[in-house]
């Protein structure tokens, strides 16, 4: 009889304080106001180390490459199923956040029409944010065989997200399409935590400016 009553606490415990962490979750829904935050702010942070090396005042073109990271171009409908229509809006976010970079160390962003003197190619190697969940306690319990439900009751749950940018530039004559040389790659990253303690004391710790 105590074996099966230390069986049977033992169960109850591990069932009431069951946690999980999911790391890298795919975001099904449309970019709230804290992702994109954590996007724009880690190019920001990336930029802070740009060192590129061409004389000052070097007329250049700005153009991006990288891999498509932005769904609001994609087609989910009929024979285009999954198609991407156009460049990716993330990629140009990023090509005018470098152009804006470049211009305030002193060099001159031509337009598409001028003749400049070098080409600079932005390569986004990475570009997106991961999310985590760590949660302890009795996760909501919804009944089929009678019309009741239980909220979840947490103990402890800590909510992150990460965003991550990693990029370089190649820079190129732009007349003879000879390469010049590369910029060091730069990395920028940013935070954003939520807590809950004891069902209802909330908390966050974050490194962006001005969160929502």
């Amino acid at each position: 009889m105590q074996r099966s009553l230390a069986v049977g606490s033992v169960l109850v415990a591990a069932i009431f304080f069951c946690g999980c962490t999911l790391e890298q979750e795919f975001s099904r829904t449309p970019r709230t106001a804290v992702e994109q935050l954590l996007l724009t702010q880690s190019i920001q942070h990336a930029l802070h180390n740009l060192t590129p090396f061409l004389p000052e005042q070097t007329s250049l073109r700005v153009d991006v490459t990288g891999l498509q990271t932005d769904r609001a171009n994609l087609n989910m409908h009929g024979d285009q199923r999954g198609i991407l229509n156009g460049p990716s809006n993330d990629l140009i976010l990023i090509r005018d956040a470098v152009a804006t970079g470049l211009g305030r160390l002193g060099y001159r962003i031509d337009s598409r029409d001028a003749n400049p003197t070098y080409l600079a190619r932005v390569v986004v190697e990475s570009f997106g944010t991961t999310q985590g969940l760590t949660f302890f306690g009795m996760p909501p319990v919804q009944s089929y065989v009678i019309p009741i439900a239980l909220p979840a009751l947490t103990i402890y749950k800590a909510e992150g997200q990460k965003g991550y940018s990693r990029l370089h530039l190649d820079f190129f004559e732009y007349e003879s399409g000879k390469f010049v040389g590369s910029s060091p790659t730069i990395i920028g990253r940013t935070y954003y935590n939520q807590y809950t303690l004891m069902f209802f004391w909330t908390w966050q710790t974050t490194d962006l400016l001005a969160p929502p």
